[in-house]
């Protein structure tokens, strides 16, 4: 090997092998087994091993010129492998061809791996727009939806009309008279004398192995176990091939048992197996065929790795279905008119029953509420008479109520209003509260009751609970209504301004003639003038009658008598002459016997009058003066009434 290297001009590309890494020492090339550089020695080491890529410039140049191709490429494979969006660019690119050559393999790793994205995918467009898939749906489901409802409708009627016709013709009372008579259910004579064949049960199953693939029976049709009869049936096929013919390619066609035939189909990997009542026409075995045929070739794959599940033959129980046939004896025969006629006759009867019963029930309806109404509102009016309060009704029953009532001692009774309003005790139960009112009317009876006023007297009620009182009555009664009235509850004030006695004025009338008589004496005597003895007369007389008629009026009388004097003489003595004036004139009243308390006073010359007298001729002041006081008993406070 040459120690020698030669250099590349820094233009040209030279064809240097793919050496992962290559030690070199000056410029002999080393042996290249003896180390294995990594690929970031091509970037963070130079070709001599050193570290220090500033230590010799010559060969920093020297890597250059030697690995300068590999170093860009290396760079940009870095690059594209740590770029995503490159990775992305270049899956795009070859994904489709990916999922086709994966799809023709055999396994199911990708279905696997697709599924659950595929589910919530389809769960939330449906979830997100469900119309989109109704729209997509009903192009191919709507027919099917009308033409399914279209045949179960017209089967109905067909069966409809046969009913009608069985059990309502001559002959269906013949059939109803034998079932009758025999026992047996009619639905079973009626097949009996009607059936020409009916397919009861279909079995398609597996030939080799004996398992039931699918099952389908009539309506109405009593099943047993289907591998118990699959079983059974193969049984009896081993049991004639065995016994009469010994070849494995014979098979047994048909088996009558009574009433019944069990016809068997058979194909090259499963047969059909037909339980048919009645006598099974061509046709039917033509059909019969075809079916066997169709299922051999739709299920072939199936039929040929069957391994025990039947999951796979599901929608063969379309194709079993359509075998389920059944004929009767004048199924094709017309139906009579009258027969046609019925079940319009009963829609109408039935149209006609149904608005008669939809009527009366808006009736009741309409009736019940009127009524709810008018107990309603009738409770509501005895709820507003006076001292009456409707707390609550309510209907506890569809034709009872009741009802709570809060009723004062004085207010009627709700029982006799409802009463009086026409309603039926038997549909109510009420509940009445005792309470006390405040309301005008109720607070004017308790007043009564309390006070008795005379009939002159007339009471009334403002809304502050202000009691008015007018008319006429006796003192004492007015005296103690005052106090009754004002202890009950309700009553704030009594208004006694409008209430008189008869005999106040009369009282007052004399009371004024007393204190307008003037008694005149001579100078320095205590005894009256006789021109004046009749005035006194009269006014003591006067006062007499004043004590009687205060004593029935519950009122007190006290009188006060004031003696007065001229100024001719000293004040000493006009003092004392005035006050023997006025004991005069006490004495004098009680000599007619007066209990009234008198109070005396002298007031000397203080009031000297200088007027002539009209007797004398002297001063006027030499007289006395009455003064009549009116009060209640000791236990009453004065009335302004009197003064």
């Amino acid at each position: 090997m040459s120690d020698k290297v030669t250099l590349t001009p820094l233009n040209t590309e030279p064809e240097i092998p793919a050496v992962r890494g290559t030690r070199f020492h000056e410029q002999n090339i080393s042996d290249p087994r003896t180390e294995t550089v990594p690929n970031s020695a091509l970037y963070d080491a130079d070709p001599t091993g050193h570290t220090d890529h500033d230590s010799d410039p010559n060969l920093q140049k020297l890597r250059e010129l030697l690995f300068l191709r590999e170093m860009e490429l290396l760079r940009k494979l870095e690059k594209r492998l740590n770029d995503p969006l490159q990775h992305a660019q270049e899956t795009s690119e070859v994904i489709a061809e990916a999922l086709l050559l994966r799809s023709q393999q055999k396994d199911n790793m990708l279905y696997t791996a697709f599924e659950p994205m595929s589910e919530r995918l389809l769960n939330d467009a449906v979830r997100k727009n469900p119309m989109d898939f109704v729209n997509v749906l009903f192009p191919l489901m709507g027919p099917a939806i009308r033409r399914s409802i279209a045949e179960t409708f017209h089967s109905m009627l067909e069966g409809f009309h046969k009913t009608m016709e069985q059990v309502f013709s001559w002959k269906g009372m013949r059939w109803r008279w034998q079932a009758m008579r025999t026992g047996i259910s009619f639905s079973e004579v009626v097949l009996l004398h009607t059936l020409l064949y009916r397919v009861e049960q279909i079995f398609f199953i597996h030939a080799e192995t004996g398992l039931v693939l699918s099952h389908v029976y009539n309506e109405g049709v009593v099943t047993q176990d289907a591998e118990m009869v699959s079983a059974m049936l193969t049984a009896i096929q081993d049991f004639a091939r065995d016994c009469f013919t010994g070849k494995q390619e014979s098979s047994l066609d048909s088996l009558q048992m009574g009433e019944f035939t069990i016809m068997v189909e058979r194909g090259s990997s499963a047969y059909l197996a037909c339980v048919v009542r009645g006598s099974v026409p061509l046709e039917f075995k033509e059909k019969l065929r075809d079916t066997m045929i169709a299922l051999q070739l739709k299920f072939a794959d199936a039929l040929n790795s069957f391994k025990g599940d039947t999951e796979k033959f599901l929608p063969a129980r379309w194709d079993l279905e359509n075998l389920l046939d059944a004929r009767y004896a004048d199924e094709d025969a017309p139906l009579p008119f009258w027969v046609k006629l019925l079940p319009v006759v009963l829609v109408l009867l039935l149209a006609l029953g149904g608005g008669y019963l939809w009527h009366n029930v808006q009736q009741q309806n309409i009736a019940r509420e009127e009524a709810k109404k008018y107990m309603e509102a009738s409770f509501s009016q005895v709820g507003n008479e006076p001292g009456i309060l409707l707390v609550e009704a309510r209907q506890d029953a569809p034709d009872h109520w009741e009802a709570i009532y809060l009723k004062d001692r004085f207010a009627e009774d709700p029982q006799s209003l409802l009463d009086a309003k026409g309603i039926d005790p038997e549909t109510y139960t009420l509940q009445v509260i005792p309470h006390v009112s405040y309301e005008a009317d109720m607070l004017t009876k308790r007043v009564k009751e309390r006070i008795s006023p005379p009939e002159s007297v007339s009471m009334v009620f403002d809304k502050d609970g202000t009691l008015y009182l007018r008319g006429e009555a006796p003192m004492s009664w007015i005296l103690q209504a005052r106090q009754e009235a004002l202890a009950l509850p309700g009553v704030e004030k009594i208004d006694m301004s409008g209430l008189i006695d008869p005999r106040v004025d009369e009282l007052k009338r004399m009371i004024a003639l007393v204190e307008t008589t003037v008694v005149e004496f001579p100078s320095g005597k205590d005894v009256p003038v006789s021109e004046d003895a009749a005035k006194l007369a009269k006014a003591i007389n006067t006062l007499v009658d004043i004590e009687k008629l205060a004593g029935s009026m519950n009122v007190t009388v006290n009188l006060t008598i004031y003696g007065h004097a001229d100024a001719t003489g000293s004040s000493k003595f006009n003092y004392e002459i005035s006050q023997a004036r006025a004991r005069t004139i006490a004495a004098m009243l009680y000599n007619r016997g007066s209990a009234i308390p008198i109070a005396i006073y002298g007031m000397g010359s203080e009031h000297a009058s200088q007027e002539p007298s009209e007797y004398t001729g002297n001063q006027t002041s030499r007289k006395v003066e009455l003064r009549v006081h009116l009060a209640q008993l000791p236990s009453d406070t004065v009335l302004n009434i009197l003064h």
